[in-house]
Formats: structure tokens, sequence, C-alpha cells
């Protein structure tokens, strides 16, 4: 659960089908659209993407550590995997394949097996029932109208992340009642942050985001998140796609009266494309 659902935190933002979005009077900016043009094309060009399901597209290596913290966050452990990240029954899969720099077990190999057929099994039946296979990660956030029902914006300024130049727009939820389809949805509704959209193709660079107040959640047990913070990154692998390659989160987690302290980085690495199903 950990891991998972503070992924899923690392909120896109979206254009809603009557957005509220606001202007501030005075932005700095030297070549500012209104927020909710910038938005529009944003998710149009995230739509068109995930229309050809571009991510299919390509395979990579996701290298995950995971160091647990003490009150004075001091790293008390850490752990890595490996993960292979792939197209797999029409979604993306990942793959374990290493844990603390060794090679997986003989009962590793067992479990990550069972683990991959558990995985179409469930997606089988979420297709089968029409609804969404709930991986509690970032594949079940899309970046499209529904999201940002739940959310305000305004363009704050512009800036350069990583040799891009960006509108930078900040974030927030709107007031009155959100939806709580998903147990993804009682996080998406506390968070707030800044997401980096490139004026060169409109592709979101970078999103930093933060857990306004605790959240309850049940997922085989019952806990409390608080403290999240972290960043998101992109990069434009081909023309008008870009896919995740970074992400940072710290987080508090409470569970009856344990409390664990975590900071997560996953990185992508060596992407490129594949050609059919690898699933």
């Amino acid at each position: 659960m950990c891991i998972r659902l503070a992924a899923a935190f690392l909120v896109t933002i979206v254009v809603a089908a009557q957005p509220r979005f606001q202007t501030p009077a005075t932005t700095g900016a030297s070549n500012q659209l209104p927020v909710s043009e910038i938005v529009r094309l944003a998710v149009a060009r995230a739509t068109a993407q995930d229309k050809v399901k571009a991510e299919l597209g390509f395979e990579s290596l996701v290298a995950t550590t995971v160091e647990s913290l003490n009150d004075e966050a001091e790293v008390t452990s850490i752990e890595t995997t490996l993960h292979r990240r792939y197209p797999f029954d029409g979604t993306v899969y990942e793959e374990l394949i290493a844990r603390n720099g060794e090679p997986l077990s003989e009962a590793d190999i067992r479990d990550e097996a069972k683990r991959r057929a558990d995985f179409r099994r469930d997606l089988q039946e979420a297709e089968a029932g029409g609804k969404v296979l709930e991986t509690n990660d970032e594949r079940q956030v899309r970046f499209n109208e529904d999201l940002m029902a739940r959310y305000e914006a305004a363009v704050v300024g512009e800036d350069t992340v990583r040799g891009e130049r960006c509108w930078v727009i900040s974030f927030w939820p709107r007031d009155g009642t959100l939806p709580r389809n998903t147990r993804i949805d009682r996080a998406l509704n506390q968070s707030s942050g800044e997401v980096y959209v490139s004026q060169n193709d409109y592709g979101v660079v970078q999103i930093d985001f933060r857990l306004l107040q605790p959240v309850r959640y049940v997922w085989g047990l019952v806990a409390s998140l608080s403290r999240l913070t972290g960043q998101l990154g992109f990069q434009r692998v081909a023309p008008d796609i870009w896919l995740p390659s970074s992400y940072d989160v710290r987080y508090e987690r409470r569970i009856f009266f344990v409390t664990q302290r975590r900071h997560i980085v996953r990185k992508w690495r060596e992407r490129r494309p594949v050609s059919g199903n690898t699933g």
C-alpha cells in the first residue's frame, strides 16, 4: 500500500467542463495565456496521447529507493528495487526483477509470477464489469477533464525546468462536494501544488504536490497519511509524447499507534520503444 498510494498523489492538472480558473492581475510572466487556455491545450495534448496509448509503445527500467526515517528524519534503513515496466494486456505493468542489488530468489520469482497472474485476472474482471482497475498508483490518475472538476487553478508565473520554458500553474481543491468514487479520490480531494506546462508543446514537465491535511484510508488496514510532499518529473520521449521520468516523495503514515516515515525516489531509465504487447 505505502509506495503505491504515495505515487498516486502525484496529481496532474486538467480542465473541467465548466472551469473555475483564476488569473492573477500581475504574474510577471512575459508570454502568458489565460490559465483556461493553457490547461485546455495541455489536456488536449494529453488526451491525444492517451487515445493512442502512447506509453504502451515503450518499456523501461524503474529504480526505486525507499528510506525509512526516525523522528529526527534520520535514515534508519534503505531498500532498493528494480522493476521492468512494460505493456501488458493493454496497460502498463511493473515486474520486479531485483531487490537490494541482488537477483530475485526462487521464492521471489514464484511470488512475482503469482502477482502478475493476479494482476491479469483483476484487470480482466474490472474490464468485464465496466470498471477501472484500482492499481493504487500513478496509472490510476489520468490527465483529463474529470480530474480537474475538483480543482481551481491560476497562472502564477513562468520558470525554466530542465531546459524547458514553462508556465507555472498553481492548483487547489475547489469548494463543495468533490467526487469520491475510488479510494484515491480522498487524497486527490486534499491535494494542491504547482504544475509546469511546456510553452513549446503544452506537455506537463513537472508537478510539485502536497497533501493539505491528513487523509484516512482503508486498504487492507486502517491508517492515516500526512505530511506528504513530492515532485514528479516528465520527459519528452518523442514529439507530443511525455512520460514519467522521476519522482521524489516524502510522507508520514500512522497505522493504529505506530508512525512510519518514508522517503521514496523512483527513476525511469533505459526507456526504449517496443513492438507489440509483451504480455
